[in-house]
């Protein structure tokens, strides 16, 4: 793949910030002067898989040469020693960060000032909001979020971009502000499918992915959320299952086993009782600065019985065992992304509910921009895979040529 030069790609960047971040406003820290003099020294040094390529890190990663503030009053100007994990190791590969996008307050639901790059006066998702808006504007080519429950999936579809999340714990989180650690997952935004697996390289060592000699099985899992997604959002998982199927894949539909039924219900109490302990100085020392949302759900998980939680993880545990039966006829998964078009509003970032399942399960997804909705934004899809087949599930996105 050909680059340009580092200096070259963030004076790019810069242009088109200057352009669209007065609208947009993906970004909560910027200083163009040290993003330049980075990509100085990218160039001078050579080499790396990611030189030329610009990066943008959602502000709930540790940065040590930038505030990391977490979208919330209560860490402005917190100023890390060190990087995260993974934006040292996209820097050590070559890409220049470009500065630390908007999260929502403390990577939950109370939306920071990011609107979409499509339509100003909509959503663009969340929790990873700015690094959405930000790789969709073409202000970023790469960009780092994270999924605790939809907050990579989301953000990809209403911004009509791919986003990954991969299998949870194949990406170190070290660095990241923590929310419920059995569920946070660090993912990633690009415009290819090419370029996910790329920063996957880059993340955790692995091989390339291997293009598909042969088409993959498709299945479409209508899921207990179907009868709650919109019109738009049906028709583009069953437009891309004819797709796929004129293209030589093997398609059919999978019938929702029974460990699932019910499962998606225990994502809020797994994330509601960590979040309470992941966050309990937050909550005791500046309850008052927190926005009501995030208030009420660790007053929730406070006072969640731990049995209750307990026998949400057995359940999901059991679930995790059964994996293999819900991949019996399929290697890949269709399943919605989001409800449909990105709601009108900046108030809210959009419901979660149709990613749950699969950051409950710890399973690799992928939301690919397939549609667009009655009024013109984009709708996306989620393909799902089974634990550890994340290269294959991105070999899947190319050989779609979507």
């Amino acid at each position: 793949m050909a680059r340009v030069e580092a200096i070259k790609a963030v004076e790019r960047s810069l242009r088109v910030v200057e352009e669209r971040e007065r609208v947009v406003r993906a970004w909560a820290h910027l200083n163009p002067d040290r993003a330049r003099a980075e990509a100085v020294e990218a160039d001078r040094r050579g080499g790396g898989p990611l030189r030329g390529l610009v990066l943008g890190v959602k502000d709930i990663f540790d940065t040590s040469d930038q505030p990391t503030e977490c979208g919330t009053a209560i860490f402005a100007g917190r100023r890390p020693r060190a990087d995260a994990s993974a934006v040292a190791l996209l820097r050590a590969a070559g890409a220049v960060c470009l500065g630390k996008t908007v999260t929502s307050e403390l990577a939950f639901f109370h939306p920071g000032p990011t609107t979409n790059p499509h339509r100003a006066t909509h959503t663009p998702g969340g929790s990873s909001m700015g690094s959405a808006a930000a790789v969709a504007c073409g202000m970023a080519d790469i960009a780092l979020g994270t999924q605790t429950a939809a907050s990579v999936i989301r953000p990809a579809s209403y911004c009509g971009v791919y986003g990954f999340k991969p299998t949870f714990g194949n990406v170190s989180i070290a660095g990241v502000k923590p929310f419920a650690p059995s569920l946070d997952t660090v993912g990633w935004f690009a415009r290819t499918p090419e370029l996910l697996d790329l920063v996957r390289v880059c993340l955790t060592g692995r091989p390339p992915m291997t293009p598909l000699a042969s088409p993959p099985r498709i299945g479409v899992l209508r899921t207990e959320q179907w009868r709650e997604s919109a019109p738009e959002t049906r028709a583009a998982v069953t437009d891309l299952a004819g797709r796929l199927r004129t293209a030589g894949a093997p398609v059919c539909d999978v019938a929702q086993p029974d460990f699932l039924d019910a499962l998606a219900d225990d994502h809020p109490i797994v994330m509601a009782y960590e979040a309470a302990r992941a966050l309990a100085w937050e909550h005791r020392a500046h309850r008052d600065r927190l926005s009501p949302q995030l208030r009420d759900l660790l007053d929730s998980g406070k006072a969640t019985d731990p049995r209750e939680y307990d026998r949400a993880r057995a359940r999901r545990d059991v679930a995790r065992t059964r994996e293999a039966e819900l991949f019996r006829d399929a290697d890949v998964l269709i399943t919605p992304a989001v409800a449909g078009e990105a709601p009108e509003g900046l108030a809210s970032t959009g419901d979660p509910r149709f990613a749950r399942l699969w950051t409950l399960l710890g399973l690799p997804s992928i939301s690919i921009p397939v549609a667009t909705g009655p009024t013109g934004l984009p709708v996306g899809v989620q393909l799902i895979a089974r634990t550890g087949r994340d290269a294959a599930l991105l070999a899947t996105a190319v050989w779609a040529g979507l």
